[in-house]
């Protein structure tokens, strides 16, 4: 089933379910005689409610990734995440319409009766559709074409766990044998050795594989970033099947699968709910800073002009998502032509380039503001990893392999790396805030977007934004 039309059906689905519940609900508050009603409602004043109920519980339900489509969710784990989430969307229910002088109520059952019958009609139509989808994997249609990379004990499990079990989700279709492996007994492979790692990305294109799970003994786990740079360009999804020291340690958070441990290397990295909700903040943001607070925004470039000769706005070209360039804008910070005689270099902390006035944006990252421009033109986000030029990213990546990663997204005015790290000075600093901002990819959402620009306002404001 394709991931469009499972979102869609369950997004019906629980519409149905959240408006037959507040039907039934609204018969048992009004029609039943249970309880004494002093107003007496039909059900059409109820429609306006009922509209914005079902606009709550969709909300509640997307942004905790209940909409979030999982080859190989249980039925179990789908259950739970309902009743988890309504009680929570209940609770806050409770919270907007308590009377704190009399907040226990006989009234107030009736929140009850809704949440049990909420769960139930939402329960059944998700399970529905999770049986649907479960039956469509057991006849083969939806599997994903999946590699294994690793000929050897660990690549037998990852192919027994998953070879005629299509309930998996996946469908091993052949091994890639990496440098030194050994040929297995025959007997022991239920799938073919279809190719070295040295052609993965024509084996990737050709089979039109999807998912490529690698499966490396420990001899092999300092190519572990090579062969991750060799696959990310391709689009296919990457897992690991982990040591279980790993597992077992804490490092990882993992995905059981018919008893195989799996940590997902390169995860889609938002909804697109939560796509369109960023961009759609991000152009807002930018408005208003160019808007509101405008008159700040001419002192400054007064200041600018009076503190040092050059013009206002300092324009550069930087790397940008998926390696596309593009020409960043900031207030100026420094004399004019300050790398004419250096060529690229960092700024450290008593930078003589800088000027005065640039020292106290700097500081309070003011200089960061005309990047708004960047914004409505598309080429930036509020928050992300800082755009870098092409010069640094070329030596960062000779020594730290998946700083590409980070072009996987827009860049970002702050971003995670930004607000725990401050400005980059050196190499060893880059390498630092390579770790936040892949942390940030890979736990990237709208609620850790508003968690760092909080930590950026802070920052704005105590005067820590320049170390």
């Amino acid at each position: 089933m394709p991931k469009w039309l499972e979102r869609l059906l369950l997004l019906v689905s629980d519409l149905i379910g959240i408006n037959v519940s507040f039907a039934v609900i609204f018969l048992l508050r009004f029609e039943s005689g249970m309880y004494d009603n002093t107003i007496q409602l039909a059900w059409t004043d109820m429609q306006f409610p009922s509209a914005l109920l079902s606009i709550f519980w969709v909300v509640l339900f997307m942004s905790n990734g209940l909409y979030k489509i999982q080859r190989t969710l249980s039925r179990s784990d789908e259950l739970i995440n309902v009743v988890k989430y309504t009680f929570v969307g209940i609770f806050l229910i409770y919270l907007l319409t308590v009377d704190l002088d009399n907040p226990v109520t006989f009234g107030k059952s009736i929140l009850v009766f809704y949440g049990v019958t909420l769960i139930t009609a939402t329960s059944i139509g998700r399970m529905l559709i999770r049986s649907i989808h479960l039956n469509l994997l057991e006849k083969g249609r939806g599997l994903a074409k999946t590699l294994i990379i690793g000929l050897n004990r660990r690549g037998l499990m990852v192919q027994d766990a998953f070879f005629s079990k299509p309930r998996s989700g996946y469908l091993p279709l052949g091994f890639v044998k990496m440098d030194g492996e050994e040929d297995l007994e025959l007997e022991l492979l239920q799938i073919p050795v279809v190719g070295q790692l040295s052609d993965i990305s024509k084996l990737i294109a050709d089979m039109e594989i999807d998912e490529v799970i690698l499966a490396l003994e420990h001899d092999h786990h300092d190519r572990t970033v090579d062969i991750i740079r060799l696959l990310q360009d391709n689009n296919v999804g990457i897992k690991t099947n982990p040591d279980m020291y790993d597992a077992i340690s804490g490092l990882a958070r993992t995905q059981q699968l018919h008893g195989i441990p799996l940590i997902d290397i390169m995860p889609d990295y938002m909804p697109l709910w939560e796509r369109a909700a960023k961009r759609l903040f991000d152009l807002f943001v930018a408005i208003l800073a160019l808007t509101v607070v405008s008159p700040i925004l001419l002192i400054i470039a007064i200041a600018i002009k009076l503190d040092s000769k050059g013009p206002v706005f300092f324009s550069q070209e930087r790397v940008g998502k998926n390696g596309i360039p593009f020409d960043v804008i900031k207030f100026r910070t420094m004399i004019q032509d300050a790398e004419a005689n250096t060529g690229p270099v960092w700024a450290t902390e008593a930078d003589p380039r800088i000027t005065r006035v640039g020292r106290v944006l700097r500081h309070l990252r003011l200089d960061e503001i005309p990047q708004a421009f960047n914004i409505l033109k598309n080429e930036m986000s509020l928050v992300g990893p800082r755009p870098e030029r092409q010069f640094f990213v070329e030596q960062i990546t000779e020594l730290y392999p998946l700083y590409p990663r980070r072009h996987r997204v827009k860049p970002g005015i702050t971003g995670w790396a930004q607000v725990k790290q401050g400005y980059d000075t050196t190499l060893e600093a880059s390498r630092i805030k390579l770790k936040y901002d892949l942390f940030y990819l890979e736990n990237i959402s709208l609620r850790l977007d508003f968690k760092i620009i909080m930590y950026t306002v802070y920052v704005m404001f105590s005067g820590s934004g320049s170390r």
